[in-house]
């Protein structure tokens, strides 16, 4: 069964996947929206039982390939989801581990920089309660990933662009990580310098192949880097208010991450200059923090070329919502990653900063 969106169900890349597919192909779910509704994973997992499907192949950004996710472990559960929630503020990562799936997930990503392909986490919204249910389990990594430019041509501008700040966040955050080390650093840097050239380039002309499937490499780099050194107070940010606005979380990236570099970097040092290098700057005369800041600042230009929101208060988050934005974000369990200390009036700083 193919599990996608209305966007992909409804144009050339569903033709392809189709003919490739021919007589296997047992039926589509083309009903997945932004954030992965619970209900609609539980409506996806009824569909693929009832076709006697043996494997799900999720085509499509981060939310289409969650719910290939949230379909294996359904699958494999009977239908429950709560004693594999990753619930940190109650029982920090205590969850139970996943059964074995008992069915096979192919992914096949079509934006930018969702990197859900090749990561063991997943995020399903929950939006009665406004928040997301998150999932850690190395069962949850699909079997397999296609990348194909030809089907991320079809991502529009601001798709294209939030999700490759999805995967420039990921990069970033890994460079400061206070878990990073060598090998999650070279990934996360190529990974940046891939995005700083291509992702604009997808955005200008979309049909560049080239820029496209640098994108893709990058987010898959992203990603691993994220797996082994961790994000934290962007994503831990993004989170939350993704949860709460229905907002995807590359235009919360795009805002933030500047001023979280200009907060984080100082805590990496010499490394700063290494920023400095795959944000496209020279190292000149700079010192370590200097190099740090004009990283932040060729970041910020870069993002100012992209179709998207430059302030949250763009997206309906007002100054009063922050504090509670802010504790909310204490109890995500990605803020633990922060290479310094960081209270909640710290991270309401840097929200207000962004407002």
């Amino acid at each position: 069964m193919v599990a996608c969106g209305k966007s992909v169900a409804g144009g050339e890349m569903l033709v392809k996947i189709r003919a490739a597919l021919g007589e296997r192909l047992v039926g589509v779910f083309a009903d997945i929206p932004a954030h992965t509704p619970y209900q609609c994973v539980q409506k996806a997992t009824a569909q693929l039982k009832s076709l006697g499907a043996d494997a799900v192949i999720s085509v499509g950004g981060g939310s289409a390939i969650d719910c290939g996710k949230g379909i294996a472990l359904l699958f494999a559960t009977g239908g429950v989801f709560e004693p594999y929630i990753v619930d940190y503020t109650n029982k920090g990562m205590q969850r139970a581990p996943m059964p074995a799936p008992g069915l096979v997930h192919i992914a096949v990503p079509t934006t930018a920089g969702s990197a859900s392909d090749v990561m063991p986490t997943a995020a399903i919204r929950d939006p009665e309660a406004g928040k997301k249910m998150l999932f850690w389990d190395e069962r949850m990594v699909p079997d397999a990933t296609v990348l194909d430019p030809e089907m991320a041509v079809y991502a529009g501008p601001q798709l294209s662009a939030a999700t490759g700040m999805t995967a420039m966040a990921r990069a970033i955050e890994c460079l400061y990580s206070a878990h990073r080390h060598p090998i999650s650093t070279g990934l996360a840097l190529h990974s940046a310098r891939l995005l700083r050239r291509a992702l604009p380039r997808s955005v200008t002309a979309p049909g560049d192949l080239e820029a496209r499937a640098d994108c893709q490499m990058a987010a898959i780099m992203s990603g691993t880097a994220s797996i082994n050194a961790m994000v934290s107070v962007v994503h831990a940010i993004g989170h939350i208010v993704g949860g709460r606005y229905g907002l995807q979380h590359g235009i919360s990236h795009s805002i933030l991450l500047a001023p979280a570099m200009r907060r984080m970097l100082p805590a990496i040092g010499e490394d700063q200059y290494y920023a400095l290098e795959a944000m496209g700057g020279a190292r000149d005369a700079h010192s370590a923090d200097a190099a740090g800041r004009r990283a932040a600042d060729l970041l910020q230009a870069m993002v100012d070329m992209l179709p998207l929101p430059r302030r949250l208060r763009e997206l309906g988050i007002t100054e009063a919502d922050l504090p509670a934005i802010a504790a909310a974000t204490m109890g995500d369990y990605m803020i633990v990653n922060v290479p310094r200390p960081m209270s909640a009036s710290d991270v309401e700083s840097l929200l207000r900063e962004a407002l």
